[in-house]
């Protein structure tokens, strides 16, 4: 029986150890760190004492005692040396003697063993990632990391990181995830090796390029797309996301009928994502007051602080937001270089600064006259977005703003911090804060952040492909449309006074009074849209032109597909006008064309059609 319970309790004790290999590395650095300094102390003790009363020399028996400590690392004890002494006399000193050296032999063959165990880890995982969807996660950063770990807990994928190089800390802490990581030359030139080893050729392939050096993810991009055409992996279980401005990355990268690509194309802009997510967060709608007949009981002011790519992003869904029947937008825009910032946006979407009331004001968010203005507006203002570029700096400026709103009795007023990495909101000073992270899956996968947009589109294409198809093979204006239009959805049950399960409920009963003001709504969203995205009105000149090139196809048999109110090409459209001018139009289109066409009415019925599309987002949850 003796002999049994030595076996199971020396056992018990190995697997302990054995198990502390498997624990995370900071609490098994902390366990090893601790079994060095107590075997080292104890070792100490025990052969200094011991020494000093064998050989009677306080020299001799320091060289020896050291000598002998240095050993108990490498498994060697001198019990034989110090026989006799004091603390090896009796069964408990003994017991403590061997405690020592099991401790200080461990701790080093810990070490040994972390060392040739993560090499071996990295390649078991390198082994099981080769089963199920692959995610490749090109370069490593904070932001990459956290979409890697939202992928690999959705499970069925395995998820592979890619760069030319990773420290060793990063390395373990991923591998210790359940991930693994690719280093090396041939992993970042995405050569046919290494895809072969992964078995990126047979199986969908969803990749994330999130490298630091924008660039380069592109780069990658390329390289990945010529070495999947050479392995012969169908292009439509093939998806990637990345950095960049869409019109002109997407089109590299997107298959078409003449080249190999990607068979999804998703290309996000920090500054347009951080915007989104502040329309998420902060809701023009959800500081607007609403009668019963739906209009606007007030109006929407906002400041922005900085007016690079993020203040301008942030401009245009503020404008794009905020419009609502019976309410005025006005926004002021500060920067200290603002001449210099606004030239892209005033050559690109002039119609956005002749349309609305955005004030352009040359200084910046910690100067006398942005908050001389702020004073000024302290009973209108309802939001003030900082957005310089500089995280630093907007919480500076976000922190300064809110103690001056607090010691004003001005807290109602939305103060929201909007940057790369998402935004940052606190309702009050010393109230929770709320962040919305753009680096995760609600943000950058298409499946995921555009699923009511998908949804919206796929109720203007009548054909029978699935949704997801008419997704994919929708142009980029149209896309960013139905992004749009979604987005607003909160703002109509809001003005409706209804609530989201209400709707579910199948209560969306309008009165004529809230039907036509929630039309004059949806229009006036739109209208906004196009504008920020450079669109002018059309002229009517323009349009008897197009209706004259309508006609003579006709005459000639040819397909009469010109829009005769839209000309995408020079960015005109006829509909931007007013509300109360939208029935003229549509007569007058009917005079020229034949056509029977209610300009209102189609803005009325994507206001019907509202429970429909939550009905078909609840189903695709």
């Amino acid at each position: 029986m003796f002999n049994v319970t030595v076996a199971v309790l020396s056992f018990a004790v190995l697997l302990a150890m054995v198990l502390n290999l498997a624990l995370k590395p900071p609490f098994s650095t902390k366990l090893m760190t601790g079994a060095i300094i107590v075997s080292l102390f104890g070792g100490l003790v025990f052969y200094g004492v011991g020494f000093a009363e064998v050989t009677g020399s306080i020299p001799l028996s320091i060289i020896r005692t050291l000598f002998c400590v240095f050993k108990m690392f490498a498994g060697i004890n001198d019990l034989g040396s110090i026989a006799g002494s004091t603390f090896v006399s009796t069964t408990a000193g003994l017991v403590v003697f061997w405690l020592l050296h099991l401790l200080a032999f461990y701790s080093m063959a810990s070490a040994v063993m972390f060392t040739l165990g993560a090499e071996a880890l990295r390649y078991l995982r390198m082994i099981l990632s080769r089963k199920g969807d692959l995610v490749l996660v090109y370069g490593i950063n904070e932001n990459s990391r956290a979409v890697g770990r939202e992928c690999f807990g959705k499970g069925n994928c395995s998820v592979i990181f890619v760069a030319e190089e990773v420290n060793r800390s990063v390395l373990e802490d991923i591998n210790n995830q359940g991930m693994s990581v690719l280093t090396g030359t041939k992993a970042v030139a995405a050569d046919l090796e290494t895809l072969r080893k992964i078995h990126a050729d047979k199986r969908r392939l969803t990749v994330y390029a999130l490298d630091d050096n924008i660039d380069e993810n592109l780069f990658y991009a390329l390289r990945l797309r010529d070495s999947l055409a050479e392995l012969g992996v169908p292009a439509n279980r093939t998806y990637i996301t990345l950095p960049g401005t869409e019109d002109i990355i997407a089109p590299m990268l997107q298959v078409s009928e003449e080249k190999y690509g990607f068979g999804y194309v998703s290309v996000f802009d920090a500054g347009d994502l951080s915007a989104r997510a502040l329309i998420r967060l902060c809701p023009p709608w959800d500081f607007v007051k609403f009668g019963s007949d739906g209009r606007a009981e007030d109006g929407f002011e906002c400041a922005i602080v900085g007016f690079g790519s993020h203040g301008q992003a942030v401009l245009k869904q503020l404008v794009m937001n905020g419009q609502f029947a019976g309410s005025r937008f006005r926004a002021a825009v500060f920067s200290p270089s603002i001449n210099d910032e606004a030239g892209y946006l005033v050559a690109d979407s002039p119609e956005l600064l002749r349309n609305y009331e955005i004030l352009r004001i040359s200084a910046g968010g910690q100067s006398s006259t942005f908050y001389e203005y702020v004073t000024e507006r302290l009973a209108t203002l309802k939001l003030i977005a900082v957005c310089t570029g500089d995280e630093e700096r907007d919480l500076e400026i976000v922190s300064n703003l809110m103690l001056y709103l607090k010691r004003r009795g001005s807290e109602h007023i939305c103060v929201v911090q909007c940057g790369d990495s998402g935004v940052r909101y606190q309702e009050t000073v010393g109230s929770p804060i709320r962040r919305l992270n753009i680096y995760t899956l609600d943000f950058l996968s298409a499946e995921k952040a555009d699923r009511e947009a998908i949804l919206l589109n796929s109720t203007y294409d009548t054909s029978d492909r699935t949704d997801w198809e008419k997704w994919v093979s929708c142009d980029i204006f149209g896309k960013m449309s139905s992004r749009a239009s979604a987005d607003f959805t909160p703002a109509f049950l809001k003005a409706a006074g209804k609530t989201r399960e209400e709707v579910l409920a199948g209560d969306w009963a309008l009165t004529p009074e809230q039907l036509e003001a929630l039309g004059e709504t949806e229009h006036l969203r739109w209208n906004a849209f196009h504008f920020a995205n450079g669109y002018a009105a059309m002229s009517r000149e323009e349009m008897e032109e197009r209706v004259d090139a309508w006609k003579r196809a006709q005459e000639k048999g040819l397909p009469g597909n010109i829009r005769i109110t839209r000309d995408a090409v020079a960015r005109r459209h006829a509909c931007l006008i007013p509300w109360n001018q939208l029935d003229e139009l549509s007569r007058r289109e009917h005079e020229l064309t034949g056509r029977t066409v209610d300009y209102k009415q189609i803005d009325i019925n994507n206001v019907l059609a509202l429970p429909t599309l939550l009905r078909a987002g609840e189903e695709g949850k």
